[in-house]
């Protein structure tokens, strides 16, 4: 056998590993998923309150408001992967534990109750936002700065509290609803939108954007 046909066959066996590889590696992404839910106690919630990890675990365990949060966010994380796709689900996880980091950083909170509370309900309205579990309006097509090419998008839902999901320049977020003298104000930790009579004033990772709903198609 001469040393291209070596090469040939070297070349389609590598690409027929890393096929089977692709495959191995999606599914325990689908599997690994849904754990979360699939996991819970027999409670229905994520703790196992027969012995519950440190003061985060203690306090959803004791405080009833608390519990029935951790439970409601079990069954949307469930909700949220029967409708995700392959790629999602593993995402879903991944942001999943995030979470978990992040609920658990409580612990040093001066109000732990207070700041579990809006963990909680905070992670169960971007899971029904993102995942479209509830009721919504939109989405709404904008033009920002007088620019036809410049567009973002923003679709609202019926969440608690309110969130909206927008789009624009390849990212899509999802942001919480605010205060506002008048008109409809929405926030996370890197934009603010806020519109008034058909205007929004937008702050996108740092840019400011004027967005004229007139010319929404």
């Amino acid at each position: 056998m001469n040393a291209p046909l070596i090469h040939a066959s070297e070349s389609a066996l590598n690409a027929t590993c890393a096929h089977r590889l692709a495959v191995v590696l999606s599914v325990i992404a689908a599997t690994l998923a849904p754990a979360y839910a699939a996991s819970a106690p027999s409670s229905g919630g994520s703790v196992d309150c027969a012995s519950p990890s440190g003061d985060v675990e203690g306090a959803i365990c004791t405080e009833a408001a608390l519990a029935a949060q951790d439970r409601k966010l079990v069954d949307v994380y469930a909700a949220a992967s029967r409708s995700a796709s392959a790629e999602q689900k593993n995402r879903l996880f991944a942001e999943q534990q995030s979470w978990l980091s992040e609920r658990n950083r409580c612990s040093g909170a001066k109000d732990r109750t207070a700041c579990l509370m809006d963990r909680y309900t905070r992670r169960i309205a971007d899971l029904q936002a993102q995942f479209k579990l509830v009721a919504s309006r939109g989405p709404f097509r904008y033009e920002c700065n007088k620019s036809t090419s410049d567009i973002l998008t923003a679709q609202y839902f019926e969440t608690d509290p309110p969130t909206a999901r927008f789009f624009h320049d390849g990212r899509t977020v999802t942001a919480y609803i605010a205060r506002a003298g008048s008109g409809a104000r929405y926030e996370n930790a890197n934009i603010s939108y806020w519109e008034h009579q058909g205007e929004a004033s937008v702050v996108w990772y740092g840019r400011k954007m004027t967005c004229n709903a007139s010319a929404a198609k």
